[in-house]
């Protein structure tokens, strides 16, 4: 079962203190609203966190944009960190195309040390439960819900994102490690035509890139829409200037 609470805004002690704490300053200081993910005067925008502090195991950050609109949907992507992260951390990688596109970001932080690869069931569901406590509180477009994640997280994005039950619409995994035999727990018909943007890292110290060229060919051939992003000059880090044109192809495929 998921352990999250009610959602608090920037509570506690955050692994990014600099930039937590000039998001929790700007709700008093309007001017810092300009450059911090808070609007002072409205409730239930900008950085929030729940569980606990951010990074808390088991909990999530999210952003919602300042300009929310409960009459429209707002395209959701949910970002899983990597094995020595936290939600609370990697939420910052978003912030700014989140904001400037209207989106709705969800980075949760994984039960274990990181993402149960393993035994899918345990972090899976509490994601799950993540996705359906923001979408009763804020207005979520269904079609439109990208799960992606960086290293352990982007394996995670293909262990979960594959399987039949999976909810989300669209996958991309960043800097991630794929091997055949996911496919064995793969479900046919939700690989047909299912959007996948792939980025990898030439330098990738720790997954070579044969596993993404691996990974598009296979998913390819059983039916994925694929879409793959080779960064040259890119080791094992997460390409921050991908977002843009992820988000392009998200809204778009």
């Amino acid at each position: 079962m998921v352990r999250v609470a009610a959602l608090q805004m920037n509570s506690g002690i955050s692994p990014e203190p600099n930039l937590d704490a000039l998001a929790a300053l700007a709700q008093t200081v309007p001017l810092l609203a300009r450059l911090a993910a808070v609007d002072p005067g409205r409730e239930k925008v900008g950085v929030m966190h729940a569980g606990g502090p951010p990074g808390t195991r088991g909990a999530f950050s999210l952003y919602v944009p300042e300009t929310y609109d409960a009459g429209r949907a707002y395209p959701l992507v949910v970002a899983l960190h990597g094995g020595s992260g936290n939600g609370g951390a990697f939420l910052w990688s978003w912030l700014r195309e989140a904001r400037t596109r209207e989106f709705v970001v969800l980075a949760p932080t994984a039960i274990g040390s990181t993402w149960s690869l393993m035994d899918p069931d345990v972090d899976g569901p509490s994601i799950d439960a993540m996705v359906e406590q923001v979408a009763g509180q804020w207005n979520i477009d269904m079609n439109r819900k990208l799960l992606t994640g960086m290293s352990d997280g982007g394996t995670f994005s293909y262990v979960l994102g594959l399987r039949g039950d999976c909810r989300f619409t669209h996958l991309a995994p960043v800097a991630a490690a794929f091997h055949p035999m996911l496919l064995t727990f793969a479900d046919a018909g939700r690989l047909r035509d299912l959007p996948v943007y792939i980025v990898h890292g030439v330098k990738d110290w720790m997954f070579p890139p044969q596993l993404a060229r691996d990974a598009e060919r296979t998913l390819a051939q059983a039916g994925a829409k694929v879409v793959y992003r080779e960064i040259v000059d890119l080791s094992h880090t997460y390409p921050r200037d991908e977002n843009a044109a992820m988000l392009d192809w998200f809204v778009t495929t």
